[in-house]
């Protein structure tokens, strides 16, 4: 206790209180200056041994890293400008429709506009605005955080990501409840699309998506809803959501757009009122045959394996 309570009235060692008190009594401040030059220097080179430490201990960049920039820089200035020249081929699209329409209007025969935009809507290649419901569909909240997490029968996926089959189950039972025009982040679904997987990824078309998948689907908001959510679809959405914790949310809209499919182009045109070519023998005749479907590709009918599309869309622009 002695010792205890000498150093809380005394901290200050006794040696070092008497070489104080002799600086004191030669005129002396009791203390050096810490604004000496020596203090100073050995501050400067104290800092410079820490930076140069600092340098040592950072990673250097190898040239896998490089080449992994590169890429990503690459990349994203290929996709930049995909995204520009899509923006210059709907402009583009649009200039040529006008062309056509004044072209038939000054040729004379039959004023075809009309039938024209009704194909045109039929083959997705012009954007709709309408009524509708936006169906958003996201990963489970611990989704990708457990590296050790088991992968989903028959998928490839992680258990609580959502999957390209889940989507082509979500949009056949939404062309079923009456969907007129669905697009999944702005990527219009045609007779023709396809939704795949690749790894981890989700693609549509070759053109891959990121979570949330929001799908878009014009048609009538509470028609669609009613008939969806007693469907095998929705019952398939309730299940994921129940035992991988998929999280999903419907909304109605009284005004969604869908895009055009921007890969929409004519294949095959023959004059008005003509009957079709006759096909030589051991050729086939009619419209080209529909590919097998998979589990991977089709997005159709998965009863039937057929692509289902709207035959008739409203309020579109």
């Amino acid at each position: 206790m002695t010792l205890l309570t000498t150093m809380m009235e005394r901290p200050l060692d006794a040696g070092y209180q008497e070489a104080a008190d002799r600086r004191a009594a030669a005129g002396l401040p009791k203390a050096t200056s810490t604004q000496t030059v020596l203090v100073i220097v050995m501050a400067i080179l104290t800092g410079f041994l820490f930076a140069v430490a600092a340098q040592s201990l950072r990673p250097k960049p190898t040239a896998a890293a490089a080449v992994k920039k590169e890429l990503v820089t690459r990349i994203e200035a290929l996709q930049q400008h995909g995204t520009e020249q899509e923006a210059r081929v709907a402009a583009l699209g649009r200039q040529v429709r006008d062309y056509e329409a004044l072209a038939l209007k000054q040729s004379g025969g039959p004023d075809l506009t009309s039938r024209i935009k009704e194909l045109e809507v039929q083959a997705a290649a012009v954007p709709l605005r309408g009524p509708g419901v936006t169906l958003t569909l996201d990963d489970a909240a611990t989704a990708g955080g457990d590296a050790n997490a088991g992968s989903r029968p028959s998928s490839g996926f992680q258990e609580g990501r959502v999957t390209s089959g889940d989507l082509q189950v979500v949009v056949n039972g939404l062309w079923g409840a009456g969907a007129e025009a669905i697009s999944i982040n702005g990527h219009r679904l045609s007779s023709t699309a396809a939704i795949r997987f690749a790894g981890q990824a989700i693609i549509v078309d070759f053109r891959p998506l990121a979570r949330p998948y929001v799908i878009t689907a014009l048609g009538d908001p509470q028609a669609m809803q009613q008939l969806f959510e007693p469907s095998f679809a929705g019952l398939y959405l309730s299940q994921l959501t129940d035992q991988f914790k998929i999280r999903s949310t419907m909304a109605a809209g009284d005004s969604l757009t869908v895009p055009g499919d921007p890969s929409a182009r004519l294949e095959v045109a023959r004059p008005l009122g003509s009957s079709p070519p006759s096909a030589p023998r051991g050729s086939s005749t009619g419209t080209p045959s529909q590919p097998p479907s998979s589990s991977s590709s089709s997005t159709g009918d998965p009863s039937t394996g057929n692509p289902m599309t709207p035959t008739t869309e409203r309020n579109h622009s």
